[in-house]
């Protein structure tokens, strides 16, 4: 069985163009860079919401780049609250030094799913739903 391209029309029929395919692909292009931006700079999680908000692929993508601003805003003030305790605070520096590189790794296997055309979830954030 083979997997379906989430960039593929329904119409699969169709014969397209070759301005047709042009624009198609151009229009793969800009939702890859939009989910790219997303992970690349996680504010902007909500571009392939707006550009394409009925598209599962943009949608997936967009979701797990919120789950990663999330985890990394709550990480970074828990860890900074935590580290000022007077003789453990260390140790709570060192754990949000560990998360920000796991988070940046994490940003790293999304940006790459993006350009992969895949639609995989992340380890331990990709449990987490918040855009349906």
């Amino acid at each position: 069985m083979t997997e379906k391209d989430p960039f593929e029309e329904e119409d699969e029929l169709h014969f397209r163009t070759p301005e047709e395919e042009e624009k198609l692909a151009e229009e793969k292009q800009k939702k890859k860079i939009l989910c790219c931006l997303a992970y690349f700079l996680g504010l902007l999680f909500f571009l392939p919401l707006i550009f394409y908000p009925n598209d599962d692929f943009a949608k997936f993508h967009a979701n797990q780049s919120l789950v990663i601003l999330l985890a990394s805003v709550i990480s970074s003030v828990a860890c900074g609250l935590l580290g000022r305790i007077p003789g453990i605070g260390v140790l709570f520096g060192i754990v949000g030094g560990i998360l920000g590189v796991l988070l940046v790794i994490a940003c790293v296997f999304g940006i790459l799913s993006v350009v992969r055309e895949e639609k995989k979830s992340l380890p331990f954030l990709g449990l987490f739903r918040i855009i349906k």
